[in-house]
């Protein structure tokens, strides 16, 4: 029998019975199950190496927190497997790797049993004076600044994740016209790009913050990034691009400036990062960036895309 070990991030409206639900529907299907909530405390840490994969029920945030915890052990320590169970607001880490927010929970758990285990690759970003690794992406500019714009957002009103997606749309398209462009010179493969942009982001995967499809053909095992940019002179296409989006047009379209790179170095003048979905001071420039390949595993279909 494999062993998981379930690691949830109770919601403000989960009910006290859903994590007794989901540890239920776990061993139903043959599994093993431990349940933490990771809100609680960090016990859950020292019973990893006891399961054979790991389950998160959460966001990105929570995939996050695991990951960090993972790659920051011993190289002689056992690494397991993640599993899934996507419950945040965005979830761009399971749209990448094909895994469906509104699938039924149980149908995610039977699944497992056929799935097979997909490589990720992690960014590493490193100057004299830091170290830091990030699953899904780093950048500067827009995004790091609507992630503060949005927590001083009342959200008293916002039902639903859907709500909030809006919502940091509509933020983002007020962001647009009214942020102050960035100077930056990006270094990779022997070619130098500069300018003045409003966004620029390192993409791991192929969406951010509010489901924005930034790497449309981003891989997870690829062993390159997805360098994206939007410069000064796309401030109103871009807005425009935004804000049929907040009005559901399928059809909207954009065209980023885009390149893949393995290594690269950038310094930028924006007064605003983020690593993942942690906001930060911008990192000492210069800063260099370079893939680590096959350091970590999900469990995904076959059938899925990556």
């Amino acid at each position: 029998m494999e062993q998981t070990i379930l690691l949830h991030n109770p919601g403000a409206g989960d009910e006290d019975h859903l994590h007794t639900e989901l540890v239920q529907a776990i061993e139903r299907e043959g599994f093993g199950c431990v349940y933490f909530s990771v809100k609680k405390d960090d016990s859950w840490k020292e019973q990893l190496e006891q399961a054979d994969f790991a389950v998160v029920a959460g966001g990105d945030g929570t995939i996050r927190r695991v990951v960090k915890e993972l790659v920051s052990r011993d190289a002689l320590a056992k690494r397991i497997p993640i599993a899934i169970l996507p419950m945040g607001t965005a979830n761009n880490m399971s749209k990448t790797l094909g895994i469906d927010r509104d699938a039924d929970r149980g149908m995610h758990i039977k699944n497992w049993k056929r799935s097979k285990r997909k490589r990720f690759d992690l960014g590493v970003i490193k100057n004299p004076d830091t170290t830091e690794f990030f699953l899904e992406s780093a950048g500067y500019g827009l995004f790091p600044h609507l992630m503060q714009a949005m927590d001083a957002q009342d959200k008293s009103e916002v039902a639903s994740a859907k709500d909030e997606l809006k919502l940091a749309l509509q933020v983002l398209h007020k962001l647009i016209l009214e942020a102050e462009a960035a100077s930056y010179m990006l270094k990779a493969d022997g070619k130098t790009y500069e300018g003045k942009c409003l966004l620029l982001e390192v993409m791991n995967i192929q969406s951010i913050g509010p489901n924005l499809l930034l790497a449309p053909n981003a891989s997870t095992e690829d062993g390159v990034f997805d360098v994206v940019y939007v410069d000064e002179e796309q401030r109103q296409a871009f807005a425009d691009y935004i804000q049929q989006l907040i009005q559901h047009n399928t059809d909207a379209q954009f065209t980023y400036h885009s390149f893949a790179a393995k290594e690269l170095s950038i310094d930028c003048s924006s007064k605003y990062m983020h690593v993942d979905d942690e906001l930060i001071l911008p990192i000492k420039n210069p800063l260099v960036m370079d893939v680590r390949e096959n350091v970590l595993e999900f469990l995904v279909l076959d059938d899925q895309k990556s």
